[in-house]
């Protein structure tokens, strides 16, 4: 019976030690570092169909607990909950994000719009000349920014060592354009430049304070490891050309990227978005990898993207898509673990089954331990070499 924070920190301890390959912080504390970590911690899933009604028969069962109803009890019973994906096999994150975060809408209310009601979006969006008639955002008092203080404030006082905080879903300015105005983010910098400048200007620099404060309030010592340096999600820079990049959406990455001395870029799989961050960016760490339903343009492939980066020190974060048959899915992902031991750089992390459902969790769990073990037959591999 687990019934305090510090019951459940040791739980956590002594379940990451006996599987050590799902541990997600050491191994991108490893990946961070430029080494290359000693098990590869790999979430693979199944994509969540809401018409899937097939039963299962859970795993992985947590002990049973009893917290009290209190800071410490709430922080206990949310970290226990973050076992969840150990029912398949999936490395467990060693780290608590903060308190009404986590979505790519975190920073919507600032601007004066509600989140949506299942927090992915904004509730609606403004006009241009809407969003620029109200006042610039105060990146202490807007918002959610003193929740996020608050909980920050919390969780570096209650967290057990060895856990860190994860940072908001920030996205990037052209991204929080686009959530804010709708279509206003692709024709206003033909109908009305100057306009989009000024709110381009404006998000902008909210954005570089938001993330300032944010590290000041959690600490550098306490945040995840590639929270070091911002992210910049360009999901919306796959609706438009490079050029349009360049000359519109470009200067205010720069500014972020000149702040902080370098990006993490999420390019929502989108190809030219990888190659013109890339090129004009000073990037520390990107994404690659195949999905396999159509897209309407060309996305990056882990080895378009090797290719790309060449000799360059980046970090490179696999997710890929999976065929359904297991074999070939173990294919794919033994062949991102092979490039992954030539190239510490490289981390396979996410993989999605898109044809599988709530059945194939047995399958999903006998996929892990055959990772599992072509990792163990190279490392030794390796060492008789």
């Amino acid at each position: 019976m687990l019934r305090t924070l510090d019951d459940v920190a040791k739980y956590v301890d002594e379940t990451l030690t006996e599987q050590p390959q799902r541990d997600a912080l050491a191994t991108e504390e490893a990946w961070w570092r430029g080494e290359r970590p000693c098990r590869l911690a790999i979430y693979i899933a199944h994509r969540v169909d809401p018409m899937d009604s097939s039963e299962f028969v859970p795993f992985f069962r947590p002990p049973e607990s009893r917290f009290a109803d209190d800071e410490r009890g709430r922080l206990a019973r949310r970290i226990l909950g973050q076992l969840a994906p150990l029912d398949l096999l999936n490395p467990v994150p060693r780290w608590v994000g903060l308190e009404g975060g986590g979505t790519p809408a975190d920073l919507i209310p600032s601007f004066g719009v509600p989140k949506s009601e299942d927090g992915g979006a904004a509730a609606h969006t403004l006009t241009l000349d809407e969003a620029l008639r109200r006042p610039p955002p105060d990146p202490e008092a807007s918002g959610l920014m003193p929740t996020f203080r608050q909980s920050a404030a919390e969780l570096r006082d209650l967290l057990p060592a060895g856990f860190r905080i994860d940072m908001p879903d920030m996205q990037g300015p052209f991204n929080l354009l686009h959530a804010l105005t709708g279509n206003d983010a692709f024709t206003s910098p033909y109908e009305e430049p100057e306009k989009f400048r000024q709110m381009m200007d404006r998000i902008t620099t909210f954005w570089i304070a938001a993330y300032e404060n944010l590290v000041t309030w959690i600490g550098r010592d306490r945040l995840r490891p590639v929270e070091q340096f911002p992210r910049l999600a360009e999901c919306s820079v796959n609706m438009v050309s490079e050029d349009f990049y360049r000359e519109n959406i470009l200067p205010y990455d720069q500014r972020i990227a000149m702040r902080f001395g370098g990006v993490r870029i999420h390019p929502c799989s989108g190809l030219h978005v990888f190659r013109v961050t890339l090129a004009e960016l000073p990037v520390v760490a990107t994404e690659a990898g195949m999905m396999i339903a159509p897209m309407a343009a060309p996305v990056v492939s882990v080895g378009a993207a090797l290719r790309l980066i060449g000799e360059r020190p980046i970090r490179l974060a696999i997710g890929q898509e999976l065929p359904a048959d297991r074999s070939e899915a173990l294919r794919v992902v033994t062949e991102d673990i092979a490039a992954a031991m030539r190239n510490p750089h490289v981390l396979p992390s996410g993989y999605t089954g898109i044809y599988w459902r709530k059945k194939d969790r047995p399958m999903i769990r006998e996929l892990h331990q055959e990772i599992d073990r072509y990792w163990a037959a190279r490392t030794r591999e390796e060492k008789k070499s």
